[in-house]
């Protein structure tokens, strides 16, 4: 796709300046009535020799506009029209009388050659070709300009619907729930507190998608402990993590989905169903709402990972988005059990 496109760009270019020589040959025929008295002469001239000059000066210009216009760069871009054009000149003054003279007597320049002359002229058609040349390069600057307008306008458009399915079908899922829970009431308790504990999570997880913010820590613990229901009531009970709090949680807030990350990790690497080595999560507040969680489980036997993953990885960068360098995070990684620490502070203290 990328070499067809490239392709594509140059036979753009290629037929450009074929119809630019053609008009020029049109123009210059129906002017002189003598040019096709040497019509072989003239082509070659107008094709092979006169354009080397046009093509070279609009391409040169039109790279130093293209890398140097945006941002602007004064200097760099005085520098180098200047030295384009003394370039520019010397190629002029190679075809005019170095080349052309080769071709035909017609050719042979008339008169001896003049510096300032020649410069002023070659000047003028200079200042032309810059001016095609910027204005390409602006014309494709704008087309690139108004592309990209499109593209972001798409994937804006994009971006809301997902959102509004995201809103829509959570919703949707909850109150679903919500009817199974008031059904299955009669039928098992087990079965009505799963339902339930998995509705409480649902609305949760659509509170948090619309306060991107610090939340209470009491909630994260009423979610925490709904995923720690659902995984019991999944392992039929035998399913052991000890939840323990100490201090006053309230008027206690903490960076959203912290705690179920945590036990997302432990659930994935740790043995949760060994009763004689029970994993547990401690959560401990001072009196300046400072939180500090400690966290213990035994590994697997034979676990899939062999390690924390992207869990911990993924927790301490949306940390850091929330307290930057104030909080702090170690994990004790031995061979049968894993050991994590992590101590974040009262934010309003902070500020």
């Amino acid at each position: 796709m990328y070499l067809l496109k490239k392709y594509k760009i140059l036979l753009y270019h290629i037929c450009f300046w074929i119809s630019y020589v053609i008009l020029n040959v049109v123009l210059k025929a129906s002017r002189n009535p003598d040019y096709s008295a040497n019509i072989s002469s003239n082509l070659l001239a107008d094709i092979l020799i006169l354009n080397i000059p046009t093509v070279y000066g609009f391409y040169i210009s039109w790279y130093a506009y293209s890398k140097l216009l945006k941002p602007i760069k004064v200097i760099k871009l005085t520098a180098s029209i200047i030295i384009i054009f003394i370039s520019y000149t010397l190629v002029w003054y190679v075809v005019d009388y170095l080349i052309l003279p080769q071709i035909g007597e017609d050719y042979i320049p008339t008169s001896q050659f003049q510096f300032g002359h020649f410069v002023t002229v070659i000047f003028y058609i200079f200042i032309e070709c810059n001016v095609v040349a910027f204005g390409f390069q602006f014309f494709k600057k704008t087309i690139n300009h108004q592309r990209l307008l499109r593209e972001i306008q798409n994937e804006k458009l994009e971006i809301e619907y997902a959102f509004l399915r995201a809103q829509i079908n959570p919703h949707f899922l909850n109150n679903t729930l919500n009817f199974l829970y008031a059904k299955s009431l009669p039928l098992s308790k087990d079965l009505s507190d799963g339902i339930m504990n998995l509705s409480e999570i649902m609305r949760y997880s659509l509170q948090i998608d619309q306060n991107n913010q610090l939340m209470p820590l009491t909630d994260e613990i009423e979610h925490l402990k709904n995923v720690i229901n659902i995984n019991r009531l999944t392992f039929n009970n035998c399913f052991y993590i000890n939840l323990i709090i100490n201090g006053d949680t309230n008027d206690c807030s903490i960076a959203p989905l912290t705690l179920i990350t945590i036990l997302e990790n432990i659930i994935k690497y740790g043995d949760c169903t060994d009763q004689d080595a029970e994993s547990y999560i401690k959560l401990q507040i001072d009196g300046d709402k400072n939180l500090a969680i400690e966290t213990f489980n035994k590994k697997k036997s034979n676990p899939i990972e062999h390690s924390n993953g992207n869990n911990i990885e993924n927790l301490q960068k949306r940390l850091k988005s929330y307290y930057g360098n104030n909080f702090k995070l170690i994990t004790n990684d031995q061979e049968s059990f894993t050991i994590l620490n992590l101590k974040i502070p009262n934010k309003t203290a902070m500020a």
